[in-house]
């Protein structure tokens, strides 16, 4: 009878500890209504507040604070899923908000191989983070996050008068498992006629694009040089009239972010 009794103990013990698992356990980010807000935690410790705008096998897809922006997160990556709940917020974990501000400027290798008698609008380019982006002694982009974009303008040398252009931007941030829209100020380079070597300018205004301009050709260049400055907001002057704007793999960029990022973290 002792033995039953004690049987009987242990299987209710047990049955007791699963049923609090059952009870404790997260839920499914499938049961959850698209639309709803949520606070999603990473197996890395970020933390991602939106509201679900798509679930799929390998992606979790929300929406985000600013208009039109999204994140998204791979599946495997995810540690917990939370429905925001206003009335409980003092409950929820203790979390770190950073945001990095507009006109940032991030370190990039380009890792996309690209010209003007070869790259079409629309292709995709590639690029990886080179320093760790600190704020308020946080590294909210740690070096090696990936940056995807694509072309915006392409012209060879044989349709502009001579005068090649390219011009391309980046527009998501990969950092660990978690993927941010982000905005960035367009890399624009044109060949211009110089005497001298490959002159490069980066994140030129109007003024100090005609100041380029003036210097590589005259009344023309500075002409050539505002629109650059004024357009695009940087400005590139490359080789010789007639030659093509050929960036390789590997290139140095200065890239700068024209919208604040918010990341959470714990």
């Amino acid at each position: 009878m002792k033995r039953l009794s004690l049987a009987a103990g242990v299987a209710k013990c047990a049955l007791y500890v699963l049923l609090a698992a059952a009870c404790t356990r997260a839920e499914a980010i499938e049961e959850i209504p698209t639309g709803t807000e949520v606070t999603v935690v990473t197996k890395d410790g970020t933390l991602v507040r939106g509201k679900i705008a798509k679930v799929e096998p390998e992606l979790v897809t929300l929406t985000g604070e600013r208009p039109n922006a999204t994140t998204e997160i791979t599946r495997t990556s995810i540690a917990e899923v939370k429905r925001v709940d206003p009335a409980a917020a003092s409950a929820e974990p203790v979390v770190r908000t950073i945001t990095v501000p507009d006109n940032t400027a991030l370190d990039v290798t380009l890792n996309t191989a690209l010209a003007s008698d070869s790259s079409r609008v629309e292709e995709r380019v590639r690029g990886t983070v080179a320093s760790p982006v600190v704020v308020d002694g946080a590294t909210v982009i740690p070096a090696g996050s990936a940056l995807t974009g694509h072309v915006t303008h392409v012209d060879d040398s044989d349709k502009v008068k001579g005068r090649a252009e390219l011009a391309f931007r980046f527009t998501r941030l990969t950092a660990g498992s978690v993927t941010y829209d982000i905005d960035t100020k367009p890399l624009y380079y044109v060949a211009e006629s110089t005497k001298k070597d490959d002159a490069v300018k980066i994140g030129v205004g109007t003024a100090a694009g005609a100041v380029i301009g003036a210097i590589t050709g005259g009344k023309k260049g500075a002409a050539i040089g505002s629109a650059v400055g004024a357009g695009a907001g940087t400005g590139v002057v490359l080789a010789t009239e007639g030659k093509e704007i050929r960036l390789a793999e590997g290139r140095k960029l200065k890239v700068s972010l024209t919208n604040p990022l918010t990341i959470r973290i714990k």
